[in-house]
């Protein structure tokens, strides 16, 4: 794996590279200085593609990674998905834009000029200890660390006195969690 030098850009505290996998794989990935994690956008080879999050070594979580086998939705996952804390807004659209152009050129496609890049509602809660209640409101199901956005799933990796049939990563349908 090799850097390309030209494509790595800095938003504030946040980095994003580029990296060669080889002829036709890449990875780009953000860092954020400020939470030391990083999630990257691998294309391992045609039509499979590979979202990886890794936590600073501080928090002790270990990494989390999801499979795609088409590149838009693995994209929108990374998207969906980066760090944002402490982040200015501007900062994060530019680097985002960045990451846009980096996945265009990198899959061959036209250059997108005006991507909408809406900020997920639950995007700046990753990596933050949540409660996940019941759809009324009224009773929490579970609390834990928010690890990552799956459509319209969160995926919590629960506190152990919250744990239910030893399941230790959980998935919830919610667009809503509540920050601890």
């Amino acid at each position: 794996m090799s850097l390309i030098e030209a494509s790595t850009k800095e938003f504030g505290n946040i980095t994003v590279f580029l990296h060669s996998l080889g002829s036709f794989c890449y990875r780009i990935e953000w860092y954020s200085k400020m939470t030391g994690t990083s999630i990257s956008l691998a294309r391992i080879k045609k039509g499979k593609y590979i979202v990886i999050r890794k936590w600073a070594a501080i928090r002790g979580l270990t990494d989390v990674s999801t499979e795609f086998d088409r590149a838009n939705q693995a994209f929108i996952h990374l998207l969906n998905n980066v760090d944002v804390v402490k982040g200015k807004d501007d900062l994060i659209v530019a680097a985002k834009q960045h990451c846009v152009n980096l996945f265009a050129k990198s899959e061959g496609l036209k250059p997108i000029s005006k991507p909408s890049l809406p900020k997920p509602r639950l995007q700046g809660a990753i990596g933050k200890q949540v409660v996940v209640k019941s759809r009324l409101g009224n009773s929490q199901i579970a609390q834990g660390m928010l690890l990552q956005l799956i459509g319209n799933q969160a995926e919590i990796q629960v506190n152990p006195e919250h744990i239910e049939a030893g399941q230790l990563r959980q998935k919830f349908y919610t667009k809503q969690v509540f920050i601890c």
